[in-house]
């Protein structure tokens, strides 16, 4: 990876480990970068420190993002770091944080479920309580899924279709296929992010990357015996197939998309999808623009953000055509 032209700043979330581990120790090396990463507790803050071998240029925030007053308050906490002289600007934010649960009737503290909670109010709410300090070049990365395809080839039938419905349905505890909400919720996040593109001004620009799909990672932690062991153990045998990767391979080009070093010309991410290295359509359930401006405003009255705590293109008034 090559070294940033000018001293800049990337603000990370799961960095802790998998893909945005390594994501973080190429950054960390990198002359000129400053991480800025989020950790769920101080434990794994000081576990990702000693294996970053505590460089200088590493900050952490403790974040909850299936909280919203933790998240809330992590989002104040980069503001103010971002406000430092010595903190060089912010030119990044990879949103890779994420969770997949066995059911829906898990709650987040705020009483949200749980999936929803972590994969959408979350990221919404860090990006928006922040949005008064982005000042473009900014690239704003939402990790998604190819499970929002609903296809085989996209997850060989470990995780089932989306089902979309209502944004106060989804939000709500239930009883119901979990795994199914993942999916979901990554077709929420294509929602996301083509409303952010068209709400944020040129030079703040949003767009997915899927990394497609990596057998071996934690992801599956919260599935049956049966299922962790072919995750953990058979299916990583599959990298050889046309959208299955690993960490390092994916986080290396999610390094080069987010630092502006990989071979897409600026100008096409912009609302747009990448598949590991290409730029590929997403599915055509993902562009609605009634869902989208839905979703974002349900966002919005979620976390209680309001026109005096974001930015002024955040508001639906400030709507743009991408």
């Amino acid at each position: 990876m090559v070294p940033a032209a000018d001293d800049a700043t990337m603000l990370l979330t799961g960095a802790t480990s998998g893909m945005g581990l390594l994501m973080a120790r190429l950054l960390t090396t990198t002359p000129g970068w400053t991480v800025i990463a989020t950790a769920r507790s101080q434990t794994r803050a000081d576990e990702l420190r000693a294996l970053l071998g505590d460089p200088g240029n590493f900050r952490y925030v403790m974040c909850d993002q299936g909280s919203i007053a933790g998240t809330r308050e992590a989002g104040e906490r980069i503001v103010e770091l971002l406000a430092d002289p010595a903190i060089a600007p912010l030119r990044g934010i990879v949103l890779n944080a994420g969770i997949q649960t066995g059911s829906t009737a898990t709650e987040t503290a705020d009483g949200f479920e749980l999936t929803f909670g972590t994969n959408l109010i979350g990221p919404h709410l860090l990006v928006g309580t922040i949005s008064r300090s982005l000042t473009a070049p900014v690239r704003v990365i939402a990790v998604g899924s190819g499970t929002h395809y609903g296809k085989f080839r996209r997850s060989y039938g470990m995780v089932p279709a989306p089902v979309w419905e209502a944004p106060e349905t989804l939000a709500r505890p239930r009883e119901g296929d979990g795994i199914r909400a993942y999916s979901t919720s990554k077709l929420g996040t294509l929602y996301w992010v083509h409303e952010l593109a068209r709400r944020a001004p040129r030079g703040i620009d949003a767009f997915c990357f899927d990394p497609g799909m990596m057998p071996g990672t934690g992801l599956a932690r919260d599935r049956s015996a049966f299922e962790r062991f072919g995750w953990k153990y058979v299916l990583p045998a599959m990298n050889v197939l046309a959208g299955v990767s690993t960490p390092a391979r994916s986080g290396t080009h999610l390094a080069a998309l987010a630092t502006g070093t990989a071979p897409i010309p600026e100008a096409d991410l912009r609302g747009n999808y990448v598949e590991i290295d290409r730029l590929v359509p997403s599915s055509d359930e993902s562009y609605d623009e009634d869902r989208e401006r839905e979703l974002f405003e349900f966002l919005n009255t979620a976390t209680g953000l309001g026109s005096e705590q974001v930015a002024d293109w955040w508001p639906e008034a400030a709507r743009r055509t991408r």
